[in-house]
């Protein structure tokens, strides 16, 4: 009986424990959820400039074990930025705060760590009608938000599955959306640092007429840094796929499991991505027989800018390689690409650029430097090799006339495409639907070729027809400053003829 009573007693004992506990939570929850609210909304409006979020709470419920809470969030855009929009409340309902240290809920939901608090919500039938019928009459968003006592904050979310036309949701504009089920993490400290985000969504599909679209296995994650500027990401998507059927044309086009990962800054648009797709197929419906399908295979690019503040430039840098293209049955080969660039314009690469950089003066002076490293495209018949570099100092405009030409440091063109590369390729697209072509059919094209570019380029000095008894198209230009000739495939011309007329 005394075992009994003890057992009881401490039972009781933990229980009231329990009862303050979570009245205490409560409390804290009372007392901070303004500043916690302000830290959030701050942080978000310092990590963008489109648009100013404003939180604010009403009818706050405080109980025992849980609170219950309307939130209104507002987006207010940048007029700078976004002229003639009005405000948009983005979410406007009641969300129940489960107090801590072990709320149920957050038992029930796998979580077992001590949370301060733990926020469970579910769209209601009056926040949006719409969406509340489409998920077959059920919370289109639920989900919950945890956070640690050490205030760490969890969100996860979930979607429904839903299809709409334009009656049901007049934004569709004279279609069918269809979007399956979807999942969305946000997690960072209080204060806004180590954000994370997870998107992951199965299908969206959009029907029209004229056009369909559809993407698969779609994922985004996102690491803002300590910056707060820079951004990790990693996007995956499946496939996506787009028909259309208008007056100019009619087709589809698929890409096969497309990645993207790297680092980005949304202010300065510095870049550091890498990025590939395993194949591309473009397939153009027309009464024209020769236009025939188009496999691209195994495109994989690199890509890095990065923003010089004191003069308004990018230097950056571009490699791409394509493992094959296939037009029809035929293979047409593969290719490479290396590009460098200092002193370009910021404006060049983001017209967005024009409403923020200041005008540059006389003193903003800049060497622009462009270097096409590597063209390469090889086929059955051989390769085809293109290199360039130009260099000019002393430039504060994108436009080069006549004056700057003494400004020039280097300028380099060399090209090498014998004609039996170019023949086979003509060959090949004259003929998409054979597995392959003749030596006929090649030496028909090089014919043609060799005489169409002897009647348009004989005269010129830029290029010549033959190199080591290979016959092709090739020039070799080099020209360095302090001189006042330019070598041209072994001849001299003055500098100021030959850039004049380049």
């Amino acid at each position: 009986m005394k075992k009994n009573t003890l057992a009881i007693g401490i039972i009781a004992v933990l229980g009231m424990a329990y009862v303050g506990t979570s009245w205490y939570t409560g409390s804290m929850i009372e007392n901070h959820i303004d500043n916690q609210l302000a830290q959030v909304t701050n942080k978000v409006n310092q990590i963008q400039d489109v648009f100013t979020f404003s939180v604010t709470k009403s009818r706050y419920e405080k109980g025992i074990f849980s609170t219950k809470v309307h939130l209104t969030v507002t987006a207010s855009p940048n007029e700078s930025i976004i002229q003639d929009a009005t405000s948009k409340i983005l979410f406007d309902d009641d969300v129940t705060i489960h107090h801590g240290p072990f709320p149920i809920a957050a038992l029930a939901k796998g979580t077992f760590a001590p949370q301060m608090a733990w926020l469970e919500y579910e769209m209601s039938q009056q926040a949006n009608p719409t969406l509340w019928k489409l998920a077959g009459n059920r919370p289109f968003i639920s989900g919950h938000t945890g956070m640690s006592y050490g205030e760490y904050i969890t969100v996860k979310l979930a979607s429904k599955a839903i299809k709409a036309s334009q009656n049901e949701i007049p934004a569709i504009h004279d279609g069918i959306l269809d979007i399956s089920n979807g999942s969305y993490t946000f997690s960072s400290y209080t204060n806004g640092s180590d954000i994370k985000t997870e998107i992951k969504l199965d299908k969206l599909v959009f029907l029209s007429d004229d056009t369909h679209f559809n993407f698969d296995d779609f994922n985004l994650s996102l690491k803002p840094l300590s910056t707060t500027e820079d951004i990790d990401y990693e996007f995956n998507i499946g496939n996506i796929k787009y028909s259309f059927d208008s007056f100019i044309s009619k087709g589809n086009f698929d890409v096969n499991n497309f990645k993207s990962k790297g680092r980005v800054n949304y202010k300065n648009q510095n870049i550091d991505e890498q990025s590939s797709i395993d194949k591309i197929t473009l397939n153009m419906k027309s009464s024209t027989p020769k236009i025939e399908s188009v496999i691209i295979n195994k495109i994989v690019m690199s890509q890095k800018n990065v923003l010089n503040d004191t003069n308004n430039t990018i230097e950056g840098s571009l490699v791409s390689s394509i493992g094959s293209i296939i037009y029809g049955q035929q293979n047409l080969g593969n290719g490479s690409l290396d590009i460098n660039f200092k002193g370009v314009d910021k404006q060049f690469f983001n017209y967005q650029f024009k409403t923020h950089a200041p005008d540059i003066s006389e003193n903003d002076k800049h060497n622009i430097e462009f270097s096409l490293n590597k063209f390469n495209w090889h086929n059955a018949g051989g390769d085809i090799n293109v290199n360039f570099l130009f260099n000019i100092s002393d430039i504060n405009n994108a436009s080069i006339n006549e004056k700057d030409y003494d400004k020039i440091n280097t300028f380099k063109f060399k090209l090498e495409a014998p004609y039996d590369v170019l023949a086979r390729l003509s060959a090949q697209i004259e003929n998409p639907n054979a597995s392959h072509v003749t030596a006929e059919q090649i030496a028909k094209e090089n014919f043609v070729i060799k005489t169409k570019s002897k009647k348009l380029f004989s005269q010129s000095s830029f290029f010549t027809f033959n190199k080591d008894q290979t016959e092709g198209f090739y020039s070799d230009v080099q020209y360095t400053k302090g001189s006042q000739n330019v070598n041209v495939n072994g001849q001299l011309l003055d500098k100021k003829d030959f850039f004049k007329n380049l």
